[in-house]
């Protein structure tokens, strides 16, 4: 189940534990997790984390 993350100001993937700005992208990743067991590289290079990480590099 997705949940909005108050701390984080995200909705998170409960599978995964990565946060997204829409529900529809945590929605997508949770779906894609459940049925594959796996993280989708295309649905994950979306999440917060992975958008702050490549900023980070990026400096």
């Amino acid at each position: 189940m997705v949940i909005y993350d108050s701390n984080f100001g995200a909705y998170m993937c409960e599978l995964c534990m990565l946060h997204y700005e829409t529900e529809e992208l945590a929605k997508k990743c949770e779906a894609w997790d459940r049925l594959h067991d796996s993280c989708n590289l295309a649905i994950a290079s979306r999440s917060i984390e992975a958008i702050s990480r490549r900023e980070s590099l990026n400096k």
